[in-house]
């Protein structure tokens, strides 16, 4: 055959599979012989299966837990046992700090608690004692007061009558004494006036006699001595005189006429009557004070003072216990079983408890469990439920890593109307949704913080019927053709397609499942062909 009729026939060909013609066949097909071999071919049967949609979304990954581990108790870090990226347990200890301002509080609680233990004893002896002791003095004031106010009853008018007449009395006292006083005030001047008069003369004649020489200087001096007494004692009753002229003599008087007033308005205002009120008034205060011991007795107080003073010793013994137990809290502890992700102090620093806002010495991240998050658009949310499982893949090659829904946000993030959604995943040895087989693979290399793909399945089809997409020929409009073996020749046939998936597609025609269907070379063939099928 020349080249030129090869390439029309390869032509010829291409446009009749294209063209929907149900009659292709090969050049030599269109001339068979009567010595002509079956056509050897290759079937496969349909297959039912469940087809499964699912949707994805664009996610990260963050670890199970992330623990910032503070010191215990506030003091000088003296060791540090783990690094970074060290791998660590749950009560690994990773670090250790000076416990010396542990042990002096502890030692201050001890002080405490001495104190407080010796005051319950002394309450547990004393207490009864006291309480019963207040009900008999309220018992003895109240007695006390209501013999006062009798007392105040029968004597209260007398003794301010009698102030009254002691007043008047006083009074008169005063102005006498005030007479005799003026009149021997008037009687010692008159006598200092003539001593004055005579010890004048005296002097200045002495004197006169001094200067000239006739007397001696001790009888002039003696002379000069009784003259100055003289002139003293006159001036002083000159003073005392002058008292009753200017007043001053008359003060004595002036105060008991005042206190005589008083007195004289306490009697008309009767003043008794506001000191019986005043008695009166105690005596209530009084039986309102035994009112109050009689009730203390009858509710035992003593027993309430006793018990909060076994509270005050029992929380002495608490504060003592946490004080000891700080103490030995000097060594700080992994709290999980992780991985340290960062150490933010050093040798030497002073750490603080969390409570005193202090640093975290190291932060441990548990890396075992991972947490796969995302969003989801509102209008898909319907489609999950917590416990759903979502397949998740990761760029470094990780595919298909099984996770478990375990939180779906209760509110909607505003501006995106997304909804955040949690799933975990183990990142250790386990299977993946490819992989039924019971040998695990490793999925530790997955990190906090990697981009991951999660794909959440919504629908299942079950029982579709499946063919090799390279089965079905000639599709259009939803419809191909097939060969199928019948015996020992080729049958063809019509059927309706579905989707594809992959190097399969559906068939929606009824197909039965032992049905042999035909896989290749099939522009070889036409209906009614003998054909052979080779086997594997």
């Amino acid at each position: 055959m020349k080249p030129y009729s090869i390439v029309i026939l390869c032509i010829t060909l291409f446009i009749c599979y294209f063209s929907g013609s149900s009659d292709v066949i090969s050049q030599e097909a269109e001339q068979p012989t009567e010595t002509e071999q079956p056509t050897p071919v290759q079937v496969e049967t349909p297959r039912r299966v469940t087809i499964v949609s699912e949707k994805s979304y664009n996610g990260f990954l963050q670890p199970r837990a992330e623990v910032k581990v503070f010191a215990n108790i506030a003091g000088k870090i003296i060791a540090l046992n783990a690094e970074v990226g060290q791998k660590v347990a749950k009560g690994d200890m990773l670090a250790q700090i000076s416990a010396r301002e542990a042990g002096i509080a502890a030692i201050k609680t001890e002080v405490t608690l001495s104190v407080a233990k010796s005051q319950l004893t002394t309450t547990e002896a004393n207490a009864q004692a006291r309480v019963e002791t207040q009900l008999v003095t309220a018992k003895e004031a109240v007695a006390e007061a209501e013999a006062k106010l009798e007392e105040t009853k029968s004597l209260a008018e007398m003794r301010i009558r009698n102030k009254l007449l002691q007043a008047e009395s006083a009074l008169k006292v005063a102005e006498s004494n005030l007479e005799r006083a003026k009149v021997s005030s008037e009687q010692g001047l008159e006598r200092a006036k003539t001593e004055f008069a005579k010890t004048t003369s005296d002097y200045e004649r002495n004197k006169e006699l001094h200067e000239k020489e006739l007397i001696s200087d001790s009888d002039f001096e003696s002379s000069e001595t009784r003259y100055k007494l003289g002139k003293s004692r006159y001036e002083e009753a000159v003073a005392a005189a002058n008292q009753f002229k200017d007043g001053t003599a008359q003060l004595a008087v002036e105060k008991a006429k005042a206190e005589l007033v008083v007195a004289q308005k306490i009697v008309e205002s009767k003043g008794w009557e506001r000191e019986i009120a005043a008695a009166e008034a105690k005596v209530t205060q009084a039986k309102a004070n035994l009112v109050t011991a009689q009730k203390l007795v009858d509710a035992k107080a003593w027993e309430r003072e006793i018990a909060i003073a076994k509270s005050a010793v029992s929380e002495a013994e608490e504060q003592l216990k946490l004080a000891r137990e700080q103490v030995n809290q000097a060594a700080i502890i992994s709290p999980i079983d992780g991985v340290i992700a960062q150490r933010h102090q050093e040798l030497g620093d002073y750490a603080k408890t969390a409570a005193s806002s202090g640093t975290p010495v190291y932060t441990v991240v548990a890396v075992d469990v991972l947490k796969a998050v995302w969003t989801v658009p509102v209008s898909d949310i319907n489609r999950i439920k917590n416990g759903n499982m979502v397949l998740i893949s990761a760029a470094s090659g990780i595919q298909n890593i099984i996770g478990t829904i375990d939180f779906i946000s209760p509110t909607v993030k505003q501006g995106e109307n997304t909804v955040v959604v949690h799933a975990t995943l183990r990142n250790s040895a386990g299977m993946n949704a490819e992989n039924s087989s019971p040998t695990p693979i490793d999925n530790s290399a997955l990190k906090p913080g990697t981009s991951v793909t999660i794909s959440i399945k919504t629908g299942e089809r079950k029982n579709v019927l499946l063919l090799p997409r390279r089965a079905v020929v000639q599709i259009q409009n939803g419809k191909g053709n097939i060969f199928v073996v019948e015996g020992d020749v080729v049958r063809l046939k019509q059927v309706n397609v579905g989707g594809v998936y992959g190097n399969e597609i559906e068939i929606n025609s009824r197909l039965a499942l032992a049905t042999q269907v035909i896989i290749d070379n099939q522009h070889l063939l036409k209906d009614g062909m003998a054909v052979s099928v080779v086997k594997d």
